[in-house]
């Protein structure tokens, strides 16, 4: 896949990136969420320091990102002993078939 050029604006900054072609739109999307979220936070908490509020930010992100990642290993594992489950309802009948 091709490199292209994109610049994201986060915090009034601006950053010129070199990206995977079908990374673009997953990196211009980050750059509105983290804008989003700085701006959130500046709103409730009254905090003015760019710093703070990329820690902030940064905090809620991860956070979120471990729930999710702990979500799917969780759907994950009842996915698999419904599987298991399946397969020893399966490996039964077929027992019994064949008495």
């Amino acid at each position: 896949m091709q490199d292209v050029s994109i610049e994201l604006h986060i915090a009034n900054r601006k950053y010129p990136l070199k990206v995977k072609q079908g990374e673009a739109g997953s990196v211009e999307k980050a750059a509105e969420l983290i804008n989003s979220k700085l701006q959130s936070l500046e709103k409730r908490y009254g905090v003015k320091d760019i710093q703070d509020l990329f820690a902030m930010s940064a905090l809620q992100i991860a956070t979120q990102l471990i729930e999710l990642e702990a979500s799917q290993t969780s759907d994950f594992a009842s996915v698999e002993r419904q599987l298991e489950e399946l397969s020893s309802l399966i490996d039964q009948e077929l027992i019994q078939s064949k008495a």
